[in-house]
């Protein structure tokens, strides 16, 4: 399949005709992603007639529809409101009462702040100390319009953008001492664009092209810091893979029903870290390696991405993993269609994205001294697009 072929088919599967492919916003055909993907994360919007009251609140939970933003005490009284609701929930809802009027959006603007906070736990430490944190950036789909930043305490500090489009926030503390906190603050607003953030959905691709890889991604099906395609596991499973080229969105749903058989996820760990119980002298720690995941036959998403760059890299596919707040994933190169994730979340987000083999982990600090995670947190505000005109 051609480039032109590819888009073309993205266009087929999104209800794009016309001039729409070429820079319009797409009408996306709703029915027909719904029956690919079901569980997707959707925002709709709901404006009636009258206020809002408990009676209203009460019908659209019982049709799966939750607020996206807020609590319900603040929809009350309000004629417009912003749910969530899976694309399932949404197309078999009954009637909505004459009324409500309901639509999912096809473009949002979500603003809102992403905290993360540290406490040293290094005893009698005193002395300087590095850091770089992952600030919001741009993702598919998802454009960064604004952000900002402040760092608790002061501290000198300035954003680099590295290869990849990872935006650091790079501080220096002259003197950190032992239980000091250090939080760093984002504020941020992004416009989201359903239709461009399904085109990058690997349940939603097109047929595998007959093309060669450009050399600038061969380097995503080699070892990594972490990733190993020769692991011994990951090369039995991509022997038993259909002969002839893959095509990685069968594989990749052919890997995730091998790991789910194998790696139970670990509630323990995800708990400790969001819980502000977790303390690491790097952040690369919170990163299994593969045979521990293996030997355990447990992780969390971080653990698991290592597993599906190596198993899908040793099948000849090119991958490289990501991450957005609260979510680490693989995305794999398409020839003919470019990068594909594996986890698309309208209202994720993104944080980073590997520019080469290796993971990247989102923090780092320089000594290695242990810091406990003491929170890592996000809020975020949804809007309809005429709300901002």
């Amino acid at each position: 399949m051609t480039i032109l072929r590819a888009a073309f088919f993205f266009a087929s599967l999104l209800g794009v005709t016309g001039p729409e492919l070429f820079g319009q916003a797409p009408a996306i055909d709703w029915p027909r992603v719904a029956r690919i993907k079901p569980n997707l994360r959707t925002i709709v919007l709901i404006q009636s007639d009258r206020a809002l009251n408990l009676e209203d609140l009460a019908f659209l939970e019982n049709s799966g529809c939750s607020p996206a933003d807020r609590d319900a005490a603040l929809i009350l009284g309000t004629q417009k409101a912003i749910f969530k609701t899976t694309l399932r929930q949404w197309m078999e809802r009954p009637p909505l009462p004459i009324h409500l009027q309901g639509s999912l959006l096809h473009r949002f603007r979500m603003s809102g702040i992403y905290r993360v906070g540290f406490e040293v736990e290094e005893k009698e430490f005193s002395g300087p100390l590095y850091f770089e944190v992952t600030a919001p950036r741009s993702g598919f789909g998802q454009k960064l319009l604004y952000s900002e930043h402040l760092v608790k305490p002061f501290g000198e500090s300035t954003i680099r953008v590295d290869s990849a489009g990872n935006r650091w926030l790079c501080v220096n503390y002259p003197e950190i001492r032992t239980g000091q906190r250090i939080r760093f603050h984002f504020g941020f607003q992004y416009r989201v664009e359903m239709g461009e953030l399904l085109a990058h959905d690997l349940q939603l691709a097109g047929e595998p092209a007959k093309k060669d890889l450009p050399p600038t991604i061969k380097t995503f099906l080699k070892g990594g810091y972490k990733i190993d395609p020769t692991l011994p596991e990951a090369v039995t499973w991509a022997k038993e893979g259909r002969s002839g080229p893959p095509d990685a969105r069968r594989e990749y749903v052919r890997l995730s029903k091998f790991l789910k058989q194998f790696v139970a996820y670990d509630k323990k760990k995800r708990s400790e870290y969001f819980g502000g119980r977790s303390v690491y002298s790097a952040l690369d720690e919170m990163y299994q390696d593969l045979s521990l995941t293996l030997n355990k036959r447990s992780g969390c998403c971080p653990d698991t991405i290592l597993l599906e760059c190596s198993f899908l890299r040793a099948r000849g596919i090119p991958c490289r993993t990501a991450g957005r707040f609260g979510h680490f994933y693989s995305e794999v190169y398409l020839p003919g269609q470019g990068w594909m994730s594996t986890s698309v979340t309208p209202t994720g987000i993104p944080l980073i994205v590997s520019g080469g083999p290796d993971h990247v982990p989102y923090q780092k600090w320089i000594p290695r001294i242990p810091l406990r995670i003491t929170h890592w947190e996000a809020s975020v505000r949804i809007t309809a697009p005429e709300d901002d005109e």
